[in-house]
């Protein structure tokens, strides 16, 4: 039935579409007086700020609370719910997540239940990119979609402007900018001078340990932004490796998300690496405040540098987690660093 629903939609949308093609743009084209580009390089185009946005990417999805544009999100991706630790902090951000009251009509990597989309009636979806299918069905749909996977900093800057200008937010997004490209510079210059570079081997969430990420990646960029060099020599965002590629890379230090170091340990046949002898081992947490796929990519950037030359360089950890998060959050940030 659900097919059946969207053929039909999208068929009198084509009807529809070719009446109006005779006078040229729509109407609501021709209106259209906020016009972005996402990072498929599709141009997306609305006449005013949108009221009802669903977001589906969670790294997205911090940036509206940055952008004090919570209150034009009505449906969220169901991670959001269903992992503990993202679930903690996003609930001190909003109350509506913590009665779990938001919808939650897909996530970010996988699915998207496209009805329950459209019941939502939103002005605007923010989703990834690789969900190329839901994005297709959307656009076919004449739903306004702003496709989002940043892999550089620069590329993210753009997101946050956009979502800006899509949100009536702008100028809390020209705010936002400006402090982390200041505080990004002081920490370049406190950085740039390490000749001698740490290199560190960055394993994903959840026990996967020979899934890494690449050099042309946004690990790589935090990882640059420390002071220290990637051990994947791959120029892929994610390759998989087998345990011979990382013993061969032997690395000085292995970062871990959202995993015990333990599952690390547990595997016999890494017990050579320098970094499992001298249990360099390090976990970013709690996850939320070092997700490299936000502005808080130079946080994670500061912890790291630490982690690795904190005999010789330091950086007062409690202090720059106050400033960044008050910066970034405002008067929220108060809940999260409770």
């Amino acid at each position: 039935m659900a097919f059946l629903l969207v053929v039909n939609v999208s068929a009198w949308l084509f009807l529809l579409s070719a009446c109006n093609s005779e006078n040229g743009e729509s109407m609501a084209t021709s209106a259209d007086t906020i016009v972005v580009t996402d990072i498929r390089g599709k141009e997306v185009r609305l006449s005013e700020p949108a009221k009802r946005v669903i977001v589906l990417y969670q790294g997205a999805l911090d940036g509206m609370y940055m952008l004090n544009a919570e209150h034009t999100v009505v449906g969220i991706q169901n991670n959001i719910y269903t992992n503990p630790e993202t679930f903690r902090y996003f609930s001190k951000l909003d109350p509506r997540i913590a009665r779990k009251q938001l919808p939650a009509p897909g996530n970010w990597e996988t699915s998207t239940n496209i009805e329950s989309v459209l019941a939502l009636k939103p002005d605007l979806v923010i989703i990834a990119s690789g969900q190329t299918d839901a994005i297709r069905l959307l656009e076919s749909l004449d739903v306004q979609v702003y496709a989002v996977s940043p892999q550089n900093n620069e590329q993210l800057f753009e997101e946050i402007e956009s979502i800006g200008k899509l949100t009536g937010t702008h100028e809390r997004a020209v705010e936002l900018l400006a402090y982390t490209r200041r505080k990004l510079g002081e920490i370049a210059e406190a950085t740039d001078h390490i000749k001698q570079k740490k290199s560190v081997y960055y394993a994903w969430s959840g026990g996967r340990i020979y899934s890494t990420s690449g050099q042309n990646s946004r690990m790589a960029e935090c990882f640059r932004l420390a002071g220290v060099r990637n051990a994947c020599t791959f120029a892929i965002d994610q390759p998989n490796i087998n345990p011979e590629t990382l013993i061969s890379w032997d690395p000085d230090i292995i970062l871990l998300w959202s995993t015990d170091p333990q599952v690390l340990y547990d595997k016999k046949e890494l017990a050579v690496l320098q970094a499992v002898k001298n249990k360099n081992v390090h976990v970013l947490d709690p996850p939320f405040f070092y997700d490299p796929h936000t502005l808080k990519i130079m946080y994670a950037a500061i912890e790291l540098h630490n982690v690795a030359y904190g005999a010789n360089e330091h950086f007062d950890l409690d202090e720059n987690r106050r400033d960044i998060m008050t910066n970034l959050y405002g008067a929220k940030a108060t809940a999260l660093l409770e």
